[in-house]
């Protein structure tokens, strides 16, 4: 069986990407900080820069593209990402590079990118245009990466029913948001319905998830201000807890790391 592994490299609100080895090929799922960042995180794992064979972009903010510019151009790198995702980056290329380095994508379009590797990209309910998740298939083995959700929407989770692995986003503990120091404005963005998931939010999509055969889960996308590590890990798991369900018995979570990369979850 051939390796199939995700690793966080980075995941938060200064900065996201995640690699993805699979069906002989190393993916990058954004590139959110700059180019030495997603290098000296790459140098944390087995994989090096020049071995990256794609590039799939979520959406345009700029703490999932800020690398693209320069790492595409420096490793020759294609990058995949919808219309309005791909304008929005060559917008902010400082230097020209081929066309042909760009390839659009539509939401809902299954790219297959070697006789055993499938990637998905699922529309997702964001503030940017053109905003999609992604589903990783290799042979019948798959991972889905779903941050930057105002919602879990209907699409999106019967793409992730049934996957080995998840990343998904719980960006921020609903009183801390509450209370904390952020205009009312930016409040209401982050927990509309076009702006991130909550821990609870995020604890109620787990147990379906779960309950859908996924074993494997890993928080991800978590705010600097409005949220902790601990916090998003005893709301899930104390979700979990109050349905029967033990983790590291029946389930297992992680939760991404904010600046270095995370240790790698085997897709089994």
């Amino acid at each position: 069986m051939s390796r199939f592994e995700i690793i966080p490299l980075f995941s938060g609100s200064s900065g996201n990407s995640t690699l993805v080895v699979a069906g002989g090929k190393n993916i990058l799922i954004d590139a959110g900080r700059n180019c030495k960042q997603i290098c000296t995180a790459l140098s944390g794992t087995d994989i090096k820069p020049e071995d990256i064979d794609y590039v799939f972009v979520t959406h345009s903010h700029h703490d999932h593209t800020d690398a693209i510019d320069v790492f595409r151009r420096k490793y020759k790198v294609p990058v995949y990402g919808t219309a309005n995702t791909l304008y929005y980056i060559s917008r902010k290329s400082t230097k020209p590079h081929p066309d042909s380095d760009d390839i659009e994508i539509e939401e809902g379009e299954t790219v297959l990118l070697a006789d055993d590797l499938a990637v998905k990209a699922i529309s997702t309910p964001h503030d940017a245009p053109g905003s999609v998740c992604y589903k990783i298939v290799s042979g019948d083995r798959s991972v889905m990466i779903m941050t930057d959700l105002g919602y879990v929407t209907d699409e999106i989770i019967a793409d992730a029913y049934g996957c080995d692995v998840i990343l998904i986003e719980a960006n921020y503990d609903q009183m801390m948001l509450v209370y904390g120091g952020y205009p009312e404005e930016l409040k209401s963005r982050i927990a509309g319905r076009w702006g991130h998931l909550s821990n609870d939010a995020c604890a109620r999509a787990v147990f379906d998830l779960y309950e859908h055969g996924t074993r494997k889960f890993i928080l991800g996308h978590l705010s600097a201000n409005n949220n902790t590590r601990e916090a998003a890990f005893e709301t899930v798991t104390g979700f979990m807890k109050d349905e029967g369900l033990v983790e590291g018995r029946d389930y297992f979570i992680k939760v991404a790391n904010r600046y270095d990369p995370t240790e790698g979850t085997v897709v089994s």
